[in-house]
């Protein structure tokens, strides 16, 4: 979809959240050029191979940007504490966690012009355990903002994990 790893969203989380002492691991799905389907299948067998990669103490969240938000919301592994999606491209995928109980966050961007709060708040509607939650002033690539959205996904670690 264009974005990579070092996007502004993504190193800023990459920034926030290890010097609090969340253990991260970040991947690329930009790399993966198959057909829709083909890459949403193999990108959620990176992200549980990822998984697998962290130490057996910490609490697993999957947080994601933009399609990463969209591919984690479709992995419902029970390995999995929760998911935090910023501005997550849900529309282009097929949700499976908007029944699963364990919580759930997502951050939009007032002004997205690729997945607008209206559009993510009415296809979350009903999801179990979630709260959405908007940034003032933000578009889709929350230029001038990423402090807010990686305050935001610490703030709610820091709640959802005992």
């Amino acid at each position: 979809m264009g974005g990579d790893r070092f996007n502004n969203v993504v190193s800023e989380l990459y920034r926030t959240l290890p010097a609090a002492g969340v253990v991260t691991i970040r991947f690329d799905f930009s790399t993966s050029r198959i057909d829709a389907a083909a890459s949403e299948a193999l990108e959620a067998l990176d992200v549980l191979d990822a998984v697998d990669e962290l130490p057996a103490e910490v609490a697993r969240l999957l947080v994601g940007y933009s399609f990463g938000g969209g591919v984690a919301a479709t992995i419902t592994d029970e390995r999995l504490a929760g998911w935090f999606l910023v501005a997550p491209a849900i529309s282009t995928v097929e949700p499976t966690i908007g029944g699963d109980p364990r919580p759930k966050a997502i951050v939009t961007a007032q002004h997205d012009q690729f997945f607008p709060p209206d559009d993510v708040e009415a296809m979350t509607a009903g999801w179990q355990g979630c709260e959405v939650t908007s940034v003032a002033g933000a578009d889709h690539f929350f230029v001038g903002r990423t402090d807010v959205v990686a305050e935001r996904c610490l703030e709610w670690i820091r709640r959802v994990v005992p």
